[in-house]
């Protein structure tokens, strides 16, 4: 049986990822947006998506951390993702499945837009930069489990028909 509670907390949690980033820091990515708006919009998708990538998990842990920088708006972005997404999903184990594969579709669909929109994603994999990239990455993962699974225990267990 098919468990339409849990397809249908994958898609508002994508749908969700595009807008989250806009919640929690408007400013910053509002300005990168109207630059691209009039000439590509594939580009303001990429940006809107990879948003949610851009705060350093592993920077933040190895460099001299800031209580303020741990309130990230990218990590309270995924955090409220995950949460979305679990508690539509119900059930602990539904909503850490519902939050890791949110993101995990997110990224996917970052790098597939990016391929096509022609920049240079290997950058962002080599060098200084990959340490940045698997950063952001973790983050997002980080923040959609926790929020996944506090969406998921604050819904309840999740009932079979």
């Amino acid at each position: 049986m098919v468990s339409y509670r849990l397809i249908i907390g994958i898609i508002v949690g994508i749908c969700f990822s595009f807008l989250t980033a806009f919640f929690f820091n408007m400013e910053d990515v509002i300005i990168r947006i109207q630059l691209y708006l009039g000439s590509d919009p594939l580009r303001v998708v990429i940006l809107m998506i990879g948003a949610n990538f851009e705060f350093d998990l592993i920077s933040f842990f190895t460099g001299t951390p800031n209580i303020i920088e741990f309130f990230a708006p990218q990590l309270l972005a995924s955090i409220f993702i995950g949460y979305l997404s679990g508690t539509i999903a119900k059930g602990v184990k539904r909503g850490l499945t519902v939050g890791i594969l949110v993101i995990v579709i997110d990224l996917l669909i970052w790098m597939l837009l990016s391929v096509v929109a022609g920049e240079d994603l290997m950058a962002l994999f080599q060098g200084a930069q990959l340490i940045s990239t698997a950063g952001g990455i973790l983050s997002a993962m980080v923040g959609s489990i926790l929020g996944g699974f506090l969406g998921g225990l604050i819904a309840g267990p999740y009932e079979e028909y």
